[in-house]
């Protein structure tokens, strides 16, 4: 080996070293990238998966919907059923009814209308029915009808659908077979079969009935 060739390889050897150890950094630099870069994909994909997976696990088709407390049960069409005490069937309608809050068992009524067996039919634009002591409060233009051709109007009325009642504190005004009526207050008992009038009772009686009499009243 000559002399030039022995100083190219003394030049060569520290410039091959160095390059060595730039290409060991150079390697460790590539090799953090790449765990930073697996670690940013690995939290970006927790960030778009989660929410998906958390909806998919929620909406599995087994959990239920629960009501807010501060939301208001409403049924559209309501309808309750029942029996009183003398067995006779009795149905509830309402076009809108609202179970309240604090008490469900209390349930304010849109147009509510009673109906039982024996064709008493009681109804108002507005109601609440307390379902657990089983009586129906009705109020503005409250209209009392029964099977024997008897109507009443009034502006409150109590119904006692267990005991076939119907109680008022208001004044009421009707007319039926026998004549007409007013009071300033009434109770309607026995299915209507017994009616019980207080405070300026003003009663007048047709025998013959209201158009006979007119008829007679008509050839004088």
């Amino acid at each position: 080996m000559n002399t030039a060739h022995t100083e190219m390889l003394a030049q060569w050897a520290p410039q091959r070293q160095m390059t060595l150890a730039q290409a060991r950094r150079r390697s460790s630099t590539v090799g953090l990238l790449r765990v930073v870069f697996v670690a940013c994909a690995a939290i970006s994909a927790g960030v778009i998966i989660g929410p998906i997976a958390a909806t998919a696990l929620s909406s599995n088709g087994q959990q239920i919907d629960q009501v807010a407390a501060d939301e208001v049960i409403t049924m559209v069409n309501a309808r309750f059923t029942g029996r009183n005490i003398a067995g006779d069937a009795y149905v509830i309608t309402a076009a809108e009814a609202r179970r309240r809050r604090a008490d469900s068992s209390i349930v304010d009524l849109i147009n509510p209308r009673l109906v039982d067996d024996k064709g008493t039919e009681v109804g108002a634009p507005i109601g609440v029915y307390y379902q657990n002591s089983e009586y129906l409060d009705l109020f503005q233009a409250v209209s009392v009808r029964d099977s024997d051709g008897y109507e009443f109007d009034t502006t409150a009325a109590r119904v006692f659908v267990q005991q076939g009642r119907v109680q008022g504190i208001e004044p009421l005004s009707g007319n039926g077979p026998l004549g007409d009526v007013r009071a300033d207050s009434y109770e309607i008992e026995d299915d209507g079969n017994r009616v019980i009038l207080r405070g300026n009772v003003n009663l007048t009686i047709y025998p013959d009935g209201p158009e006979t009499t007119e008829e007679d009243g008509t050839e004088e």
